[in-house]
């Protein structure tokens, strides 16, 4: 039996994931992940990059950024412009036409009637108009993205078969050898009358693109519509099949299925609590691992992915204490200090002096108000993903759990959140093992309280 596939999982996320989204979760460890050599570590980013691969054909959409691109080069040469008459003042010749009031007045201010000084008229061409404003936005905000966002996979496209449109100089939007991404910096650098376009300090609001979308021209449509669709994608307004395109063209490469297995079974774990309003968190970078917080019943949740959690610790030294003179662990303090020193004085690398060290799939928090108004840790649920149909690695994946269980610490004070004479009976510390279909029945046990859960299958509320 295959294991399940990551077009299973597509199909079984994508859902979520769009729902998710717009609810405020967020997945900046999962996309980092993938996106490692980008250095893409936030959803915004994977927004951007995601607009522009969009096709008509493939997004079922009436215009995409590559559908844009493909005729960008010949539209290019027709924009519009709109003329008016600008006054401008010469002395002893004439250029364009006189403006005989504008002339006389001149003249007399300067106090010299008989001065051949003239006042003429000529027609300049004017290109910061709505149509062009829109237009110019559009092509800065693709440039940047692929200037910025996606220079690492431009300048090294082997691994990246999903940007083949735009750096592969044989692609339907390639023109004489030249990629896409190389005719567009060249048009966007280089063409004059973009260059006369300013929209540095242009307000284009929302009124402006909907009145460019009714445009004569289908250029200028086109760009109001695609610039309108950005700015809903910033803003996370997309649907399920949109979502499943992001997840399958631009977070996963082949071998990282097992992000999406992990993903599966974190939006299980938040599918568990009913009626949940997530909190936005306000910097997602100063904590990347965290999915979600939420509030429900008198206690706080925060939800960590790939991550020891918030202030909790899963590490473990030998310490100071009495160590038996010739047993395990001294000898193994003695290997971990020599360790060190060889890797520093031989490799110029430190090296841990942990005797134990982790970081779990999946961490959720519970926390309780106490008399302070401070929050308190009141239990904690870890989550084993194993992305795998071999018992032996699923037994593997249950010994990691029992560790993270029994030597998980409260940062703070350094103690263990699962007193001694709990150790593994689910009382502080609750964990599941999490695995594909192994092909038989795991027996439910209720009073070990440590279970496998199988794909398909989904958890009950942790807590």
């Amino acid at each position: 039996m295959a294991k399940t596939s990551e077009e299973a999982l597509l199909d079984a996320i994508a859902d979520d994931f769009h729902t998710y989204l717009r609810k405020g979760v967020r997945f900046d460890r999962v996309i980092g992940s993938a996106h490692s050599d980008l250095e893409i570590d936030d959803i915004e980013t994977l927004l951007r990059i995601h607009f522009v691969l969009t096709d008509a054909e493939t997004d079922d959409q009436d215009v995409g950024v590559l559908d844009f691109m493909r005729e960008l080069e010949a539209r290019i040469r027709r924009m519009k412009t709109t003329t008016s008459p600008e006054a401008h003042e010469y002395h002893g010749e004439v250029r364009g036409q006189i403006d005989w009031q504008g002339t006389v007045k001149t003249r007399a201010r300067a106090g010299r009637l008989s001065e051949p000084i003239f006042v003429c008229n000529q027609s300049e061409e004017h290109y910061n108009i709505d149509e062009n404003l829109v237009l110019k936005r559009l092509l800065t905000v693709i440039h940047e993205i692929l200037t910025e966002d996606l220079e690492y996979a431009v300048d090294n496209p082997d691994g990246y078969g999903w940007l083949g449109p735009w750096v592969d100089s044989d692609s339907e939007i390639a023109v004489e050898a030249e990629s896409a991404v190389e005719m567009l910096d060249r048009i966007y650098e280089q063409n004059i009358y973009l260059q006369r376009i300013n929209v540095e300090e242009a307000d284009i609001t929302d009124r402006t693109v909907e009145s460019v979308k009714r445009s004569r021209s289908r250029f200028y449509q086109e760009a109001a519509i695609l610039l309108d669709r950005y700015r809903q994608l910033v803003n996370q307004e997309l649907d399920s099949d949109e979502a499943r395109e992001i997840l399958n063209h631009t977070i996963i490469a082949p071998e990282k299925t097992e992000v999406l297995f992990e993903l599966y079974w974190v939006f299980r774990v938040l599918d568990a609590y009913e009626g949940v309003q997530y909190r936005v968190l306000t910097d997602s970078r100063e904590s990347p691992s965290t999915i979600a917080t939420w509030e429900q019943d008198g206690f706080r949740y925060r939800l960590s992915h790939d991550s020891t959690g918030e202030k909790l610790t899963f590490n473990e030294s030998v310490g100071d204490e009495d160590i038996d003179p010739d047993g395990y662990l001294f000898r193994m303090n003695e290997v971990l200090s020599r360790w060190q020193s060889l890797s520093e004085r031989m490799l110029d690398r430190s090296g841990s002096g942990s005797l134990w060290g982790g970081r779990p799939d999946i961490v959720l928090e519970r926390y309780q108000a106490a008399e302070s108004g401070d929050w308190v840790l009141d239990q904690v649920f870890i989550g084993e993903v194993k992305y795998t149909q071999s018992v032996d690695y699923a037994a593997t994946g249950l010994r990691e759990l029992l560790e993270y269980m029994a030597f998980v610490r409260q940062a703070a004070t350094d103690e263990y959140v699962e007193a001694p004479e709990n150790i593994l009976d689910s009382v502080d510390v609750k964990g599941l093992l999490f695995v594909d279909d192994l092909g038989r029945e795991i027996p439910s046990n209720s009073e070990e309280k440590i279970e496998i859960v199988q794909y398909p299958d989904s958890p009950d509320e942790v807590f």
